[in-house]
């Protein structure tokens, strides 16, 4: 794995500029990250191209063996863009036009601002292909937008994308119902792409539709760029490296799914703030090391698409932006880059190489401080993971009959993750309490805690290798290609698990004209006879296995067949002992169905014993605890401000660490070859 940092030259002395290459080469990086917001400094008017500053230092980067990533400044339009074309200012549904500066102030549907991101993306192509330094482009940066553009021209794609959707204004108005409130429309060119997202008194299929466009419409805006790029690749030496073309997404950014793009990028990256100071429930220090299953989900959602996937932003120390300046857990930086080891990323990069003196992240921290050649705290622990993995290697290579793996396959647990759910618990959350990103992150968690191989699977993407247990937690919208492939997956011998809230609707997001849930009613060995949510900060308990746990989200209550066993049941409200969960056989599988949206000790203690019911191998670990498998390695993470044992064999040799891992402590082993 390589790392690297984001490096602005535009935004430093010219005189600065060897100095500061020669610093990153010796804290040992290995990529530089340059362009991203330079596109003023690239094309300082229009058509007029300057891109012999930028080739300077892609020159200085070879002259030290760096790897550089390049990027398309589409992200920050330059004034005279704006000047020429005010069109490509959002126009907000209240009328209020985007004012020039910051970033993103562009909408992806403006023919103008197409036409000069195509160009900008074909003179930095055109400048760079050929260079075998450049190992990969990122386009744009962090797509977002305050809210939906309501210029005509975005109408006007609306409308098209609709036709192409359904063809017709019959099956819009179905898809829309219509009939509800009167909405009918008796042309296309009467629709207007809605305000916005979030709960409203119109059609919220309407806005689960205005959602899907917004995504697509980033998408073909991307699309473009990596297509300008691509048409320049027969410049490039055949010895050259293959190129990888990437988009940095925000996890759980509701402007786009990164579906939208994964056909045309051949590697996704994210950026990750682990530590904003926004953490709903600080308990002892571990606030200051950021929730480790947030973050090992994104990890394997990006990996979900292409195997190939890289970590584009890490925060090396404070950020600006939160409002809570938290100071970092020591060590937290490199249990975040040990981590993205241990998930499989190709690089770590991070932003960025020096803290600024200007702007508005004059707070945001990087590895150097604001003198520019003190390494900073978090540039310390860069140098320190360098150091480790530079070891491994040389440990590798030393003796390459070294066994290639050093433990059994693991356990390995799918979690069905479809973003569109996203926009529809968005759309119509129904229950204030509900937050589909947590419940996520709550079985995500409770999965890892197995001390199981845990994978992100796509609906509508191919599942290359079935899992020992796929848990499918709220999806719920679904459709009947959907019902039959999870209906085979527990026939065919897998342990599937079902939650609250799934198959209540069809892709739509209308309710099905039959009993609640019916896609799934035969798979789940029993009916749901109601629902239950409480208000805020009240809690109900559930019992399992003689103990309580706390639920206030969602409960269903289940009514069970015979055959059917009861896994837990509801221990208060005038419904106690309801079913809350059951299992039951399916062909040579079992189907578990959830039917609470409990607290995280629920949820852990469930998945526990539906795994040892499927007598799976597992090895069950402390919270915020995680041991994962890369190549040879056995990487185990602490994320926990307390010292505890790794559970690794007594055969195991550690290359870092010890069996003693220290909050933020990372221990890396192998087992040596022929034991």
């Amino acid at each position: 794995m390589r790392i690297g940092t984001y490096y602005y030259p535009e935004q430093w002395p010219r005189e600065q500029w060897e100095r500061d290459f020669d610093n990153i080469e010796a804290m040992g990086l290995q990529i530089v990250h340059m362009g991203e917001f330079a596109w003023f400094d690239l094309e300082p008017s229009p058509g007029e191209f300057q891109l012999d500053w930028l080739a300077e230092c892609v020159q200085m980067a070879k002259a030290r063996d760096l790897k550089v990533i390049l990027c398309t400044p589409t992200a920050a339009p330059p004034i005279w863009l704006v000047e020429q074309h005010p069109e490509i200012l959002p126009l907000h549904h209240d009328g209020r036009v985007h004012r020039f500066g910051g970033r993103c102030h562009y909408s992806p549907t403006c023919p103008a601002m197409l036409q000069a991101a195509q160009r900008i993306a074909n003179a930095l192509a055109e400048r760079f292909m050929a260079d075998p330094a450049v190992i990969g482009w990122q386009i744009d940066n962090e797509y977002s937008a305050q809210a939906f553009d309501q210029h005509n021209y975005t109408h006007s794609a609306f409308r098209q994308w609709l036709k192409q959707r359904y063809g017709t204004l019959k099956k819009l108005n179905r898809a829309w119902a219509g009939q509800f409130w009167n909405t009918y429309y008796t042309d296309f060119d009467q629709v207007l792409m809605p305000s916005g997202r979030g709960p409203n008194y119109d059609s919220p299929h309407y806005r689960l539709d205005g959602s899907r466009f917004w995504s697509w419409a980033y998408g073909q805006f991307n699309k473009m760029q990596v297509d300008a790029l691509k048409s320049h690749l027969s410049k490039r030496p055949a010895a050259a490296p293959e190129l990888f073309f990437t988009t940095n997404f925000m996890p759980f950014h509701l402007d786009v799914n990164p579906e939208d793009m994964a056909d045309d990028l051949n590697l996704m990256s994210w950026d990750s703030y682990p530590v904003s100071g926004w953490t709903r429930q600080i308990e002892k220090q571990e606030f200051r090391m950021g929730d480790p299953a947030q973050i090992g989900f994104m990890h394997d959602q990006m990996a979900s698409y292409h195997q190939r996937w890289g970590l584009m932003e890490l925060q090396p120390g404070q950020v600006n932006w939160s409002g809570v300046p938290c100071h970092l857990y020591p060590g937290a930086v490199r249990l975040w880059i040990w981590t993205a080891f241990a998930h499989g990323a190709e690089f770590v990069t991070t932003y960025r190489f020096r803290q600024p003196l200007f702007g508005v992240e004059l707070f945001h921290h990087g590895l150097m401080d604001t003198d520019g050649i003190t390494p900073s705290a978090g540039g310390r622990e860069f140098v320190q993971v360098l150091g480790e993995m530079k070891r491994l290697d040389a440990v590798r290579l030393a003796d390459p009959t070294r066994a290639q793996t050093s433990a059994k396959a693991p356990t390995t647990i799918g979690l069905l993750f479809d973003f569109e759910q996203l926009w529809q618990y968005q759309t119509l959350p129904q229950a204030k309490r509900w937050d589909q990103a947590r419940f996520y992150m709550m079985w995500y968690a409770a999965a890892c805690r197995l001390g199981a191989k845990v994978c992100i699977l796509h609906p509508d993407r191919p599942w290359t290798d079935e899992p020992d247990m796929l848990i499918v937690p709220g999806l719920q919208m679904i459709d009947p290609t959907l019902a039959m492939k999870l209906e085979r997956y527990a026939n065919d011998g897998g342990h599937l698990l079902l939650t609250c809230r799934t198959a209540l609707m069809d892709k739509s997001g209308q309710l099905w004209e039959g009993p609640v849930a019916e896609p799934i009613l035969p798979l789940i060995g029993g009916t749901i006879d109601a629902y239950d949510g409480l208000p805020e900060n009240t809690f109900g308990k559930v019992e399992m296995d003689g103990e309580e746990y706390q639920w206030g989200v969602w409960g269903d209550l289940l009514y069970a067949e015979p055959d059917t066993r009861i896994l837990a049941k509801y221990a208060d409200q005038f419904y106690a002992e309801a079913i809350a969960a059951m299992q039951v056989k399916r062909g040579k599988g079992t189907v578990s169905y959830c039917g609470v949206y409990a607290e995280q000790p629920f949820t852990d203690a469930l998945m526990v014993k539906i795994a040892k019911l499927a007598k799976l191998p597992i090895t069950p670990l402390p919270a915020r605890v995680q041991i994962l498998q890369r190549g040879p390695y056995s990487i185990a993470l602490n994320y926990q401000d307390a010292i505890l044992d790794v559970p690794a064999p007594r055969n195991a040799r550690f290359l870092v660490g010890s069996r003693k891992l220290e909050p933020a402590g990372v221990a890396v082993w192998e087992i040596p070859q022929g034991e």
